[in-house]
Formats: structure tokens, sequence, C-alpha cells
């Protein structure tokens, strides 16, 4: 199998890159590093260029930008990395009949009826949830017999502590810092090499034609808000929870879902089984070089 996987440089996109070693890989990322291909995926050139090269069998996509900041900072950006990138990838992977793996995210669901189902009725809250969505309509309408992957929040090993909310948390809670974190909103912490497995098995069933769902889900099972994130780290550590205190900031702004949880379905009958990875016992690894650590919060 020949692949190509575009956002290789993000916390997904290096775990899916490493699921894929045992094949003719290419990982291509905004910034060329580690081994990555410079492609901006929002130029068709840059995509076709590499795809011509390359000639992949099945091609992913993991760009994407789900920081809030930079909704708010840099919208065209942002915009432009969640919605355009998917447009170019899809159009020139349809033009070259490699199969598709696009990624999206919970939250298309507005929170408020769950557990969602693939075929579920999308009602997306915030501008990150409508971006997704779009781009969704974006990679069907050009490619029907896509596969399109939506995830919760991911963990896993990160480049700076801002990567994901876990690390980050946990980076404050270890620094002592005065917290309020929103304990409404629930989400579901999925390992970002449990995602990536996903990935490398849906390949695989798009190519044997096993694969016959246009949406499917994978998540974790256990919920929880921020809070409770910052409770477990501190307990697990042995760090004082005394300066951390249960607010509503998330659901109080009125754009973030309540409870997000997906129903997986829609997985091929020959998918086999996944290695789960259970939150308790994956997340101190994941935290611990975040604890008091000289690394910069964020990149």
């Amino acid at each position: 199998m020949r692949a190509v996987i575009f956002g290789a440089s993000g916390l997904l996109g290096r775990s899916v890159l490493r699921a894929f070693a045992d094949t003719n890989v290419t990982g291509a990322g905004f910034r060329r590093s580690n081994g990555l291909v410079r492609v901006d995926a929002t130029s068709a050139s840059d995509v076709e260029r590499l795809l011509d090269r390359d000639r992949p069998d099945v091609v992913v996509n993991c760009v994407g930008e789900r920081r809030p900041a930079a909704w708010a900072s840099t919208p065209d950006q942002a915009r432009g990395r969640n919605v355009d990138a998917a447009r170019v990838i899809t159009e020139s992977a349809r033009q070259r009949k490699a199969r598709l793996l696009h990624i999206s995210s919970d939250y298309v669901f507005d929170g408020k009826s769950a557990p969602y189902r693939p075929n579920d009725r999308p009602s997306p809250l915030n501008v990150y949830g409508r971006w997704k969505l779009l781009a969704e309509q974006v990679v069907l309408a050009a490619c029907p017999d896509a596969a399109i992957l939506r995830l919760p929040v991911l963990y896993g090993p990160a480049q700076f502590a801002a990567e994901t909310n876990l690390t980050d948390i946990a980076r404050q809670v270890s620094l002592g810092a005065r917290l309020e974190l929103d304990d409404v909103c629930v989400r579901y912490p999925t390992h970002v090499d449990e995602a990536a497995e996903v990935c490398r098995r849906l390949a695989e069933a798009l190519l044997h034609g096993q694969c016959t769902a246009s949406v499917i889900h994978w998540s974790a099972a256990q919920g929880f808000t921020k809070y409770r994130l910052a409770l477990v780290v501190a307990h697990r550590f042995g760090l004082s929870d005394e300066r951390i205190r249960a607010g509503e900031a998330d659901a109080a702004r009125g754009d973030r879902p309540l409870d997000c949880r997906l129903v997986c379905q829609g997985l091929p009958a020959a998918f086999g089984s996944v290695h789960r990875r259970p939150f308790r016992t994956e997340f101190p690894s994941v935290v611990e070089p975040w604890l008091l650590s000289p690394r910069p919060v964020e990149s």
C-alpha cells in the first residue's frame, strides 16, 4: 500500500504516520521537519505535485486547526486549514483515483441529544464545528466514496504543553495555578495512537472494498469535564487540588457542546478489534513530561 498523510506534523498526523510505517508512506506538513515533505495543503499545485510524484493508493487528510485562539485571531487561515485544504486534497485524490480518508470532529453536533450516531443530523454551535461540517460536505460532494472519520478530543505524546487540553491542564495543575475549570461540558479523551490504528484499519478496508459507510465514529467511552481531568491528574501525581475550582466557563459561552458522545457504528465487518487504551492507564505517561517541566507551554 502506498499512502500519503497530509497534516503529518500535528498530534494525530504524527501518530497516523507511525501507524503506516510498514507501508510505502509519505508524510506531508506545512513545515519540513523530521523527514516530512513541505506542502501547503491549501495549494492545489503543491498537493497535485506530491500526489503525482508518489501515486498513493490511499490519502489521509489530518489537516485542521482546532485551537480557539486561531479561530479568533486568524479566521481566514483557520478556515483554510479546515475547509479549503479538504477541498484541494479531495479533488486531487479523486482525479488520481486514490481512496480518501478524511478526519472530522464531534463538534459537528450541538451536544444536546447525545449519544450521536453517524447518520444523526449535525448541528454545530461554533465556527469550528461549522467548518468541519462544511469540510465533510465538500469531501462527499467531490468524492462520494470517501470515508469520513469523526473523532473526539485526542491526547497523546505532545510536542508542547498546549498541544492538547490534557497536557495543558496538567501543566497548570503542577504549577499550582489558581484554576476555575468547566465542570459541565463532557469530553471523551481518546488516545491518539488508538485513533491512528483506526485510520490504518479504515485505509485497508477502503482498499479492499470493505468500507461501505461514508461517515464513521470512533471514541473512548469514558467522559470527563475539564475540572474532572484536573482532579484526576492532581490525585494521580499527589498534587494539591486546593486551587482547582469547578466552574461553567465553557457552558456559559453557549458555543461549546455539552455532550457529544459518539456511537461507534459503521465500522467495516472485517475491521477486527482495535487495542482500546483506558484513559487512567495511559494518561500518566502522557502528562508526566509536562509536570513542573522547563519545556515551553506553547509553540
